[in-house]
């Protein structure tokens, strides 16, 4: 009996997720950045610049490039989980690429900004879910499976992508620099080079702090 493509799924994941857990190699450029503490404003300020993102990306998919439809009675209907689905029926490139793909961006984006694993996947599991239950409900319900699949195996791609590009920008080649720089456009931003700008906002002043990790 064939190996089903559920069971292919699975064996994949837990290869990535395997080979994703296993310890940076130090003493590069580019490494990832360290967990560190976040203040609520800054969280709140993450949040809302994917939030903002994820309106923009849904506009230009589906009413700029692909004009699908979507209006204003069904996103009504639809508002907030009135109407939930266990399953979508979208296809498999939708709910085992598309989605996943989206969620390890928004899981790589949380690393770059020095979450921790555990926090950026909350962080990615709440921008699927607020996409899932305020902006896609114009076309459709939320669905249980995107809001799952999207941040779960977001996580185990993000894990993957996260290393792989790592040991790829540290390479001597260039090539592999800018394949690295596609796959993981988090690299493109100083935090995985052991600078750090982090906002402060108080209600005393609105700033921000200046860090370098030296290796």
């Amino acid at each position: 009996m064939g190996i089903t493509l559920k069971r292919k799924l699975i064996i994949l994941l837990s290869v990535l997720f395997l080979y994703s857990s296993s310890s940076y190699a130090r003493g590069n450029k580019y490494f990832a950045p360290a967990a560190r503490e976040h203040s609520a404003g800054e969280i709140a300020l993450d949040a809302g610049f994917l939030y903002g993102i994820h309106w923009a990306g849904d506009l230009i998919m589906f009413k700029v490039l692909s004009d699908a439809g979507g209006d204003f009675d069904t996103y009504k209907k639809n508002f907030f989980m009135k109407n939930i689905r266990i399953w979508d029926g979208d296809s498999f490139y939708w709910n085992f690429i598309g989605h996943p793909y989206v969620g390890s961006q928004t899981y790589l984006y949380y690393r770059a900004r020095g979450y921790g694993k555990w926090h950026s996947f909350l962080g990615s599991f709440t921008a699927s879910f607020l996409f899932e239950s305020t902006i896609e409900i114009s076309h459709e319900s939320f669905s249980l499976n995107d809001s799952i699949i999207t941040p779960g195996f977001g996580f185990l791609i993000g894990n993957f992508v996260e290393k792989i590009s790592l040991e790829m920008i540290n390479s001597d080649s260039e090539f592999k620099k800018v394949i690295a720089k596609i796959i993981n456009p988090s690299l493109n931003f100083k935090y995985y080079e052991g600078v750090t700008v982090i906002p402060v906002i108080s209600k005393e002043a609105i700033g921000g702090q200046f860090l370098y990790r030296f290796n």
